[in-house]
């Protein structure tokens, strides 16, 4: 067998095992994707990934997992930097209405963000909506 030969062989065997390795790990993907499109109101939680950022000067007072009939999901309790209101600070970060973040590549399901001020914090929500 030549060297030329040798180096096709091992050169299709390598193709043929990244061509499988990528063929394995879409359908792991669209499974993850159609797994959370039908069960995402059984107790899935979005990664902690999706949540929004926090703007510097704001601190987590709280963080909390809670579930209901409507499904899962993740609060933060945030007190906003001194001389910031609630309000305000839903403002900075794009909260002031319900937001639906679409899929990413990681996180195969849309992605519910929604923020409401109580008691001069501001409770942030993000479940699979």
């Amino acid at each position: 067998m030549t060297s030329r030969t040798a180096l096709r062989r091992r050169t299709r065997r390598t193709l043929v095992a990244v061509s499988v390795t990528l063929g394995v790990l879409s359908c792991l993907w669209v499974l993850s994707f159609l797994w959370l499109q039908v069960f995402k109101t059984e107790g899935s939680l979005p990664p902690r990934s999706r949540m929004p950022e926090v703007p510097s000067g704001a601190t987590v007072a709280e963080e909390s997992t809670e579930c209901a009939s409507g499904g899962c999901w993740r609060t933060i309790t945030l007190v906003p930097a001194a001389g910031q209101s609630p309000e305000d600070l839903a403002r900075e970060m794009g909260l002031t209405e319900e937001l639906s973040l679409p899929p990413t590549v990681f996180d195969p399901a849309s992605v519910s963000v929604g923020a409401n001020p109580r008691e001069g914090r501001l409770i942030v929500h993000v479940g699979y909506g």
